[in-house]
């Protein structure tokens, strides 16, 4: 994280934090339907993998540039998308229509 002015945290900080939570987040709606469905029919693998390339990209940069809260968020990201391809592929099996994540 930036350097604090006399400890305190600005704006722009909460602003990155409470931005990168939210995105973080966004998934676990879609990890809760799917795990209850047992369904993936409507996963596109294909969107999973693209978007699992670009966060393990953007974590790297922020490793590099050494920005905490994006180091965080995006690690979640990329957990929670994984979690989502893991169960993609586990439902995959249990495809009336297609029998796999499309």
């Amino acid at each position: 994280m930036s350097q604090l002015k006399n400890g305190i945290i600005s704006i722009f900080e909460i602003l990155g934090i409470t931005g990168s939570l939210i995105v973080s987040a966004s998934v676990i709606p879609q990890i809760i339907k799917t795990y209850r469905t047992k369904k993936a029919n409507d996963l596109s693998i294909l969107y999973l993998g693209i978007l699992m390339t670009g966060l393990v990209m953007i974590t790297l940069y922020s490793v590099y540039v050494g920005n905490l809260v994006f180091i965080f968020g995006n690690i979640w990201s990329v957990a929670s998308t994984g979690i989502l391809i893991v169960l993609c592929y586990r439902y995959r099996n249990s495809q009336e229509e297609t029998g796999d994540c499309q």
